[in-house]
């Protein structure tokens, strides 16, 4: 059996457990965050402070998770039918995630290997400006506003690396090259690192303290992007691609320490 605790992406919603078993017909659902079989004063307490407005919430988390069960089943099926090597080591990549609930991930037109990481203000430093910037995004907004990764997975991963880069909105750095970050672990990559939730939890500290700030709002991004976005985001992960060549090419000259590489 294998179990994924799909979080929703706003702070104090439930948790929604999926089951699915080796047969994949088997699905079973939804749990309120703290709900139990218990009786007596206290489940009474509970069910009485458990409101229309909360029992929303609830139905939305419920299906956003479906949701994302739903690609994360079509993705594996595809990519077992194609023979991609990476595909169970990269399901149980998901599951980590999913069971730390830090960062929320999706699977772009239901494909394994291409995901996107939201990062809200609150997986940064919140001394930050990155997080501040995020923070004001938000409440500017009205909604949250994450900073969003692009990770495109070879078929061989851990063995081949990810290529993982800022889609939007734009950071400016003086480590962050056409979305492209200069992370030694990222470009010069070693089978070891292919735990996804450590590198993630490595990259957000590493944009936390890189000085990066937000140069613009995602929603003109998204809008701009909208008119042609599959031609956008090809060029988005060239562009990255070309960044992390050039960075290679220079730390394998220059080395890190003495280059100021991080």
């Amino acid at each position: 059996v294998v179990v994924f605790r799909v979080h929703s992406p706003r702070p104090g919603r439930g948790t929604l457990l999926l089951e699915t078993r080796a047969n994949g017909q088997h699905r079973d659902g939804a749990q309120r965050s703290g709900s139990g079989s218990g009786s007596g004063s206290a489940g009474s307490s509970s069910s009485a402070n458990y409101t229309a407005d909360e029992a929303e919430e609830e139905a939305e988390a419920e299906a956003f998770a479906e949701a994302r069960f739903a690609s994360i089943e079509r993705a594996f099926a595809a990519a077992k039918a194609k023979g991609v090597q990476s595909s169970t080591r990269l399901v149980k990549e998901l599951r980590a995630l999913f069971m730390a609930g830090t960062f929320e991930v999706e699977l772009i037109d239901d494909s394994l290997l291409v995901w996107e990481v939201a990062l809200h203000d609150w997986a940064f430093d919140p001394s930050s400006p990155l997080s501040k910037d995020l923070e004001a995004l938000s409440e500017a907004a009205g909604d949250l506003v994450p900073l969003i990764l692009r990770v495109h997975f070879s078929a061989d991963f851990p063995f081949s690396p990810p290529l993982v880069y800022v889609a939007r909105p734009t950071v400016r750095s003086e480590y962050v090259f056409d979305g492209a970050l200069c992370m030694e672990m990222l470009v010069d990559w070693q089978p070891q690192y292919g735990n996804v939730e450590s590198m993630l939890v490595q990259i957000s500290a590493f944009l936390a303290h890189s000085g990066a700030r937000v140069e613009t709002a995602c929603k003109g991004e998204a809008a701009a992007a909208g008119a042609d976005g599959e031609a956008a985001a090809t060029a988005a992960r060239d562009s990255a691609r070309r960044a992390y060549e050039k960075l290679k090419a220079f730390h394998d000259k220059k080395g890190w320490a003495s280059a100021g590489g991080r």
